[in-house]
């Protein structure tokens, strides 16, 4: 570990440690990822860093690493699906593999078709993660130099490798700064060195840092060929995410227009209300009004006029000539795709809920739409399914330099259409019990609305059905606009007719007459 340097240097001297086995992410934390930690309410939502856009909201974006997060929301990512941050030795350990090479590839120097880095891309910016597998190290760990700097557990002390333990090195007991590795889109050759070190206090956070996690718990040696049946009820998925939309003003909505409006009523008394309009928005619409000055405030929309919804606040204090405060918040509502049922099962109208078919759970080849023929059989394609459906776990299958493939691989191989090893007795989950007509494990009713990582319950506002959607990548975003209430009109006395008078004028006073006689 470390590198030898002829000038003091705090990657340096080289030394050996020793490391326990652990499971490190291929690639580091996406966006999508981190969403679903957001949705749940366990995350908070990254910053959004000054002079880059919000690759977080970005639909398009999913599948790019998060950035803008501090270690400590990195942290309480890994801690929510399970895992921690890496420590230096591991991390390092992942890039230069069993070789010991300066870069996860090896000996080579740095090109952009191995690495997103030096201002690869047009626009300097993340990548996609998994997108240079001629960068790949011995294990296969994707994106350890270049696309964004990530996050270890580790406190920083510069001094640190001159006295590391030489088992499981666990970093300093405590410091002031955290240590992040690995280079970004922005760095140059020397600093995606897999090598180097570099840090900053926990709170910080960049455009050009991310992070991956090792996850918790022991591996199981277990070899025997128990069959773990599938769930016997799962929700429908909606697989398909709707084209990049808009969030929130100003962008691509036009701002809302308000207006503090009075007219008078039959009786002669002033009505006040304020109109809000807002136009090429698309599924966007306002939600959640409120005031602070506003009593009893009640608003009413949308109504769709042309490209444009329209709003109206009704409510008391809303004085003539006096300033009022309105508040509201911007809500993209997705475009509901239908939902559809994972590999194997079929959906239920009465229980709304996707059962298992009978039958083999794989088609035969030529393989249909969502599956991809590998080793003569059909396996579903985990990139259609934006994940893997219930029952299997994801497998990236590289076929080349610069190509892969993503499969879904059943949970047991005795399922395989072309399994020569027969399935043992199925075993259910603790809690769960074994329906042999259906050969699916049931669930518990409060794990039946469970949906696959990365996925979260969503309800179709009609028809009330649960499915399965992806979480919203589109954070509500809410502004505060001061409104002029307008005077209301003001009433124009009707005239009322001067009785006439019967006089005498005498024409020596004839011009005086004229004033007060007809």
């Amino acid at each position: 570990m470390g590198e030898e340097s002829s000038t003091p240097a705090d990657f340096s001297p080289v030394h050996k440690v020793d490391l326990a086995g652990f499971w490190i992410h291929q690639a580091e934390v996406t966006n999508q990822q981190y969403a679903s930690c957001v949705e749940a309410g366990v995350c908070s939502v990254p910053y959004k860093e000054t002079g880059y856009s919000y690759w977080y909201s970005d639909s398009e974006k999913f599948n790019d690493p998060v950035v803008g997060v501090t270690w400590d929301q990195a942290q309480q990512y890994c801690e929510y699906i399970e895992a921690r941050l890496p420590t230096e030795a591991e991390w390092e350990k992942t890039a230069r593999g069993t070789k010991v090479e300066p870069f996860p590839w090896g000996t080579d120097q740095p090109t952009c078709s191995l690495l997103n880095f030096n201002s690869c891309l047009k626009t300097p910016q993340p990548d996609e993660v998994r997108s240079y597998m001629g960068g790949a190290s011995d294990y296969e760990a994707l994106d350890l130099a270049g696309n964004v700097f990530e996050w270890v557990s580790d406190w920083y002390d510069d001094e640190y490798y001159a006295n590391s333990p030489t088992s499981n090195p666990p970093g300093a007991a405590d410091g002031i700064y955290k240590v992040y590795r690995g280079g970004g889109f922005l760095s140059d050759e020397l600093d995606v060195s897999a090598t180097r070190r570099f840090f900053t206090e926990p709170e910080q956070h960049s455009a050009d840092l991310g992070f991956r996690c090792v996850l918790l718990g022991t591996f199981s040696d277990d070899t025997s060929n128990n069959q773990v049946p599938r769930p016997c009820e799962v929700l429908p998925i909606a697989l398909q995410q709707p084209e990049t939309q808009p969030t929130w003003t100003p962008f691509p909505c036009e701002p809302a227009y308000l207006s503090g409006n009075c007219y008078l009523s039959s009786a002669g008394g002033p009505i006040t209300s304020i109109y809000v309009q807002q136009s090429n928005c698309m599924s966007n619409k306002l939600i959640d009004f409120s005031s602070s000055t506003i009593v009893d405030l009640n608003c009413i929309g949308p109504n769709i006029v042309g490209d444009s919804k329209t709003y109206t606040c009704n409510g008391k204090n809303m004085i003539q000539g006096s300033t009022v405060d309105l508040s509201f918040c911007h809500k993209f509502y997705y475009q509901l795709m239908s939902p559809q049922c994972p590999v194997g099962y079929t959906y239920d109208d009465i229980s709304q809920f996707c059962l298992p078919t009978t039958g083999p759970w794989l088609p035969e080849p030529p393989c249909p739409v969502g599956y991809i023929e590998t080793g003569g059989q059909c396996l579903p394609d985990a990139g259609a399914y934006q994940g893997c459906p219930a029952g299997f776990f994801y497998f990236l299958n590289i076929t080349g330099p610069n190509s892969f493939e993503e499969l879904c691989i059943p949970l047991d191989d005795c399922l395989l259409p072309n399994s020569t090893e027969p399935c043992e007795p199925p075993v259910c989950p603790t809690g769960q019990t074994y329906d042999s007509a259906n050969n699916c494990c049931s669930l518990p009713e409060k794990l039946r609305a469970v949906c696959p990582v990365g996925f979260g319950v969503q309800e179709d506002p009609v028809t009330k059905q649960l499915f399965c959607d992806l979480p919203d990548l589109f954070p509500t975003k809410c502004e505060t606009r001061q409104v002029k209430m307008a005077y209301c009109p003001t009433l124009t006395p009707t005239p009322t007719t001067v009785p006439q008078q019967n006089c005498y004028c005498d024409p020596k006073i004839l011009s005086f007459c004229s004033l007060i006689c007809d």
